[in-house]
């Protein structure tokens, strides 16, 4: 039986025969030369398996792209487990007493209504199924269940009014206005909001999560829009703590944030 062509393997399959072909290569020459099939590597040019890390370090070696390949590969895999994109910190973020949280873009995950999350997966993840985006976005909203602030969590949050300003439908940016204004209110909550026109270009550098819990090294987790990576080294989570110094000093304070949101809100 034939094996089915997996979609979200197309655009590397068609990548790859594209720079096999640029450099003349047959696909009996390239297998020659890293030991792997040419019968397989058929297979990867039209989706069929999904490759492994092995070989495609093996294809970004001999087609000489610098990395280039294997972060292609890299993004795909990422996509495919956007799901999942957070559970690696979740387990560590339910035993935490404090989280700090930055994000230069979008408003976090666990602050997102089900309307405003469908908009930001579908164009971070344009191949993503229906059944795929409907469980992130019901992910997202159990991830906020889980962090049981009526258990003494503290979050402490930056958002930026930039995020609050990208071109997003009036009526879905109410709603997300609204359900800021309530996370707002909420006493184990330090909502600020980072103005248009700050100087300080720290807010540039990406999004992130300090996470404390008693007793244990603090870790932080970077994240991206389909991914993050979790680590507790000091020297980064030093850094990422200065920088959240630095953005709390530029943002608003707490009820200049919540003044602020509704009026965004009844501009809309």
């Amino acid at each position: 039986m034939d094996e089915p062509r997996k979609p979200e393997w197309t655009k590397f399959g068609l990548h790859l025969k594209r720079l096999r072909t640029q450099q003349g290569l047959s696909l009996n020459k390239l297998a020659a030369r890293i030991e792997w099939s040419a019968t397989y590597l058929g297979k990867l040019e039209n989706a069929k398996p999904a490759p492994n890390a092995d070989v495609v370090r093996d294809l970004d070696r001999e087609l000489r792209t610098n990395g280039a390949l294997l972060r292609v590969w890299n993004d795909v895999v990422r996509a495919q487990s956007a799901l999942d994109w957070y559970e690696q910190s979740r387990g560590y973020e339910k035993r935490a007493h404090e989280l700090r949280f930055f994000h230069p873009l979008v408003v976090p995950g666990f602050f997102q209504t089900p309307e405003y999350a469908r908009t930001i997966i579908t164009h971070a993840v344009p191949s993503a199924s229906e059944k795929r985006v409907q469980n992130i976005i019901n992910a997202r909203g159990s991830w906020r269940k889980d962090l049981n602030t009526d258990e003494g969590l503290l979050l402490n949050v930056i958002v930026t009014e930039l995020a609050l300003t990208q071109p997003i439908a009036p009526e879905l940016m109410r709603s997300q206005l609204d359900r800021l204004i309530q996370e707002a209110a909420e006493p184990t909550v330090t909502l600020q909001l980072l103005p248009l026109g700050v100087k300080d270009l720290a807010w540039l550098s990406g999004s992130f999560r300090l996470i404390y819990i008693e007793g244990e090294r603090p870790l932080l987790c970077t994240e991206y829009s389909i991914g993050e990576h979790l680590t507790d080294d000091e020297h980064e989570i030093r850094n990422q703590e200065t920088r959240f110094s630095k953005l709390q000093a530029w943002a608003l304070p707490p009820d200049a944030t919540a003044q602020r949101l509704k009026e965004m809100r009844q501009a809309l």
